[in-house]
């Protein structure tokens, strides 16, 4: 009997769902449950994850090749947490544990070519007569240099390497390998140390005056106790200067480590902050479960610059005090920069940051500072709730009701979920925060399933801003066709003036929504999407928002032949162009995807709008939250009420929010602000709700409409999307698992299924889709139907729970 691993091989292959049997070699001895290892897979190395150990019979097994860390990977949280994951969203083992791995992977692969081993020389002379003279030089070169990979081979034997490839693999002259490298590991330098006492060193340098480049460097580190690479070559000295003095034993080298953070070394200037009484008491209701360990969720509603990210910074404190760690989410990279240096200047070195946009490297550094537990505090977009914090303290969700707190790909998991199940095993405070809450967290604060908690005036009795709206339909009637309204091109005339700031906010970027044919109608569409192709004047091109294909600008309507080819609809490129001829003097930044594709692109544009380098802001959503700059008393939002037209049942939702969230950006300092809103259909009880900042008014309505339609919270969600390159064959397979899941749910099961039909975006990526959508009350036996099913493996089929979007 010998010890047997159960691992999880991570490989993102939904077909591949269940455990392998590894022998543990004896000199892995000490591996546990948790470990990363590197295994034999097929013929090729790749990472796994040990979630079992047995004792067993491990004839016939392959054994694990090495171990990946100094010790376990996953802790027993973190895997009880993947396990809930797989089992509640329907994805893979693998899948969920992936989300615990800066970069979803610790190895990577390369692909090489060996020549294949033959006992008899004259067996593979015998296959060499049978390939191309071409493919024998490919055999030859692959041999002389022993292993090679593909893009060494197309350097050599150019457009026709693929075919050479494939005649030497199948007459078997040469076999693939694979080279395995780990991806993830710390930076290191080497610095230069003093051996022996000062002493020492000073007598040496009364002898040495003919070396005068080891008396430079005995005398740098009789200064300093450490020199690394760079100082060490500013000094103009060289390699085998230290050579020589490690040599004579004055010096020593060693390895450290280099933390890699793009946020070292910014200046965060703390804020003297007298808390408000409605602060002290939330804080007062939120710290007795901190201090007494004991697991308690909060939603925290307080309007727009009320206060909340001070109500968060005490919590933490709190928290750090009693000696435990705290994540703390925002919902996107855009909106970091400003509540890192908050936290920052209160905290310094024990906060760490984790997004998509640093590297795999540093968000390794801050993986190995959490679980060290060097750091206390991690702050980062939605995948920083999946940080190794050892001892969980709080958990605060930031503009909780952002629809970017549920990944779209799989698994399909909502923040929300997460924190609150990761919570419960740790005995960990949760806090909800919004100016906007999703109804479905209201309504569940409302019946007491969060601890319902109210801020309801701005910090320093700041005023809310004075609203108007402009009816765009008026607008046009009196032949003013401006993407600006006259109300707003005065309101931003006034604000450069007055030397303050501006913020101007569309939902839709790229330079033209479409382009058409005035002559016949055509509209330019991706080839490979259901959806029309955005002018970007950056490049003068058409991009695909769903596939991200580009194509050049036709000058010629491609099925008429027409030259009537015009820019339909609005996009922040072409304001920003509108905006410059009418305000010539003033200094006006895009902040938009297109703008935003460096790293830190989002904190340098936001940073330079708060110094007041701008005197505009315009962008996308991402200028609509978070963002407090005193100098703004501005805020113009363009096309308010566009998604109101969505077919989906949270339109109404999603405009309230962002009319409420885009107007609080104004008048947050000491100086009154004026919000101006262009909208189509002013009357609908969203936008009159968000015009007056009223939640009250807007929740009332809506979870009336919500009751009435059976929707969240009312019951659960699961959206069921079928997809195939053949669109006859896309609808019969929709079809068919409609009336299997309707033939499963029927009798004492409550689900309605409703479908199949199309999917308002009908093909992305050459992929027809259609949507099934279940309503429940039973959301078990929704999923033990799916299970019974057998579609968790099927690649057509995908399954969101608790989608966010019904579209």
């Amino acid at each position: 009997m010998s010890l047997i691993a159960q691992i999880i091989v991570n490989i993102p292959a939904r077909s591949i769902n269940k455990m392998f049997s590894y022998q543990i070699p004896e000199p892995l001895g000490n591996v546990g449950v948790g470990w990363r290892v590197l295994v034999p897979f097929g013929n090729r190395r790749l990472e796994g994850f040990i979630v079992e150990i047995i004792d067993a019979e491990s004839s016939g097994l392959k054994s694990i090749i090495d171990i990946l860390d100094e010790g376990p990977w996953f802790d027993q949280h973190m895997l009880t947490m993947a396990r809930w994951i797989s089992e509640h969203y329907l994805c893979s083992l693998a899948e969920a544990m992936r989300l615990f791995i800066p970069g979803k992977s610790g190895v990577k692969s390369k692909v090489l070519y060996r020549t294949a081993q033959w006992d008899d020389p004259n067996q593979a002379e015998a296959y060499l007569g049978k390939v191309s003279p071409s493919a024998r030089l490919l055999y030859e070169s692959i041999l002389q240099q022993g292993a090679v990979s593909r893009t060494q081979l197309e350097k050599q034997f150019g457009p026709q390497t693929a075919k050479l490839v494939q005649q030497c693999l199948r007459h078997q002259l040469i076999r693939l390998d694979y080279a395995t490298s780990q991806v993830m590991r710390p930076k290191l330098k080497t610095v230069i140390e003093l051996a022996v006492p000062a002493e020492t060193v000073e007598a040496r340098l009364q002898a040495s005056a003919r070396y005068p480049a080891q008396c430079r460097l005995l005398t740098a580190l009789l200064t300093k106790s450490q020199l690394g690479p760079d100082e060490v070559r500013n000094l103009g000295i060289g390699h085998d200067t230290v050579k020589r003095l490690v040599a004579s034993g004055l010096v020593t080298t060693r390895q450290i480590q280099i933390r890699r953070d793009s946020y070292a070394g910014r200046r965060h200037c703390p804020a003297d902050i007298v808390l408000t009484t409605e602060q002290k008491k939330v804080l007062a209701d939120i710290i007795p479960y901190i201090n007494k360990k004991q697991g308690q969720s909060f939603l925290l509603h307080g309007i727009t610059g009320s206060g909340k990210t001070q109500v968060y910074i005490e919590a933490v404190a709190a928290v750090r005090q009693a000696q435990r760690q705290a994540i703390v989410l925002v919902p996107e990279i855009a909106l970091t920069g400003q509540i890192i240096s908050r936290f920052k200047a209160r905290f310094g070195d024990d906060v760490v940051v984790m997004h998509s946009k640093l590297s795999v490297g540093e968000r390794f550094d801050s993986w190995q500072r959490l679980r060290r537990q060097q750091a206390g505090i991690v702050i980062g977009a939605r995948s920083a709730i999946f940080s190794p914090v050892v001892r969980l303290g709080i958990i605060i969700i930031d503009e909780e009701h952002e629809f970017t707190y549920k990944q779209e790909e799989s698994p399909r998991y909502h923040t929300h979920q997460i924190a609150l199940a990761r919570a419960a095993l740790e005995d960990a405070v949760v806090i909800f925060g919004s100016a906007t809450p999703a109804v479905e967290t209201y309504y569940h604060a409302l019946r007491q399933e969060h601890k319902l908690l109210t801020l309801t005036a701005r910090v320093d009795n700041a005023l809310l801003p004075e609203v108007t709206v402009v009816d765009m339909r008026e607008e046009l009637r009196l032949g003013r066709r401006s993407v600006l309204s006259l109300p707003l091109q005065e309101l931003l005339t006034q604000t450069v003036a007055r030397r303050e700031q501006a913020v101007i906010l569309l939902n839709r970027r790229g330079y033209a929504t479409f382009i058409l044919c005035r002559e016949c109608g055509h509209v330019i569409r991706c080839s490979h999407c259901a959806a029309s192709l955005v002018y970007h004047h950056a490049g003068n091109l058409l991009r695909c928002h769903y596939c991200q294909v580009t194509q050049n600008v036709p000058n010629v309507c491609p099925k008429c032949g027409s030259h009537y080819i015009r820019y339909f609809g609005t996009g922040t490129q072409k304001v920003e162009e509108e905006m410059a001829k009418l305000f010539p003097a003033a200094r006006i930044v895009r902040m938009d995807q297109d703008t935003t594709g460096g790293k830190m692109a989002h904190d340098t544009i936001m940073d330079d709008f708060a110094r007041g380098k701008y005197d505009i802001l315009l962008g996308t959503q991402m200028v609509a939250k978070g963002h407090d700059v005193k100098n703004v008393t501005a805020v113009g939002i363009l096309s308010a009420d566009a998604v109101l037209n969505l077919p989906d049942f949270r339109s109404a939702e999603r405009t309230f929010s962002l009319l409420t969230q885009a107007a609080g950006r104004a008048g947050r300092g000491n100086k009154p602000g004026r919000v101006v809103v262009q909208a189509y259909n002013p009357e609908h009880y969203a936008v009159l709700a968000g015009l007056r900042q009223d939640y009250g008014l807007f929740y009332q309505e809506e979870i009336k409409n919500r009751q009435e339609l059976n929707y969240p919270p009312f019951c659960r969600l699961v959206k069921i999307i079928v997809q195939d390159k053949n669109e006859r064959k896309t609808r019969q397979t929709a079809e068919r698992a409609a009336a299997d899941l309707r033939g499963l749910l029927g009798g004492s099961h409550p689900g309605e299924v409703i479908g199949p039909f199309t999917a308002p975006v009908a093909k992305i990526n050459d992929l027809y889709r259609v949507i099934i959508l279940v309503k429940t009350t039973n959301l078990r036996a929704v999923r033990d139907s799916i299970r019974k099913l057998d579609w968790l493996n099927a690649k057509e089929i995908l399954i969101d729970i608790d989608p966010l979007t019904t579209m």
